[in-house]
């Protein structure tokens, strides 16, 4: 009976190596480098034709989603009279976020007006100092619009590893000691060919105003 068991504990003893081993083997198997996804350049943004804000009434606690059409006439909303000049996003491979060219007037006698860049993701760079509305910059939606958006890059992938040069494990074995094999240097990684980079767009800068002063 003891030898039976002994039997046993070996074949399974060996089995476990055997899985552990070949376990071993496609862990450290060499895989194919891969492309890095392809990402517009950080100065990019896609033209929209409608700005869309979201208005505050702090007498009524009244919140009103407004889109505004780029270039066209002014919303008026209460007492407030809303104009979009140019509304723009962030490409889709890049962080979210939309900025419009807003000129806000509030015609309360002495209201507050407003005349710049509102963006979504900082709200508190671009005010409306009214004691009565809150207006904030939420999204830019309808049809695209100058400037579009340029080719995005080719991503290239990076030149696989070199291997490493086969080790004979018999080299070196003399009868009184035992020479082991000298170990290959770590290869470095390579560093992947820079992407070309994509021509500008025509309007390259936005947020810069036209010849004539206009957004």
């Amino acid at each position: 009976m003891m030898l039976l068991l002994r039997g046993r504990c070996a074949r399974m003893l060996a089995t476990g190596l055997l899985g552990l081993a070949g376990y071993g083997g496609a862990a450290c198997a060499t895989g194919t480098p891969l492309a890095p996804p392809a990402v517009y350049p950080a100065g990019t943004w896609q033209g929209k034709g409608t700005a869309v804000v979201r208005v505050l009434d702090r007498l009524d606690a009244h919140v009103e989603v407004l889109s505004v059409p780029v270039g066209g006439e002014a919303i008026h909303y209460k007492n407030l009279d809303i104009l979009a000049r140019r509304c723009l996003q962030r490409p889709p491979t890049r962080a979210p976020d939309a900025a419009a060219w807003l000129e806000i007037q509030d015609t309360h006698p002495g209201g507050a007006t407003f005349k710049g860049w509102m963006l979504a993701a900082e709200p508190g760079l671009g005010v409306l100092e009214s004691s009565v509305y809150d207006v904030r910059m939420v999204k830019c939606a309808g049809d695209d619009m100058a400037p579009f958006l340029p080719a995005l890059p080719n991503s290239v992938a990076p030149p696989p590893l070199p291997e490493a040069a086969p080790v004979d494990e018999g080299a070196g074995m003399g009868q009184g000691s035992q020479t082991l094999p000298a170990q290959p240097t770590p290869p470095g990684l390579v560093a992947p060919p820079a992407a070309p980079r994509p021509a500008a767009p025509d309007n390259a800068n936005p947020f810069q105003p036209d010849s004539d002063g206009a957004y």
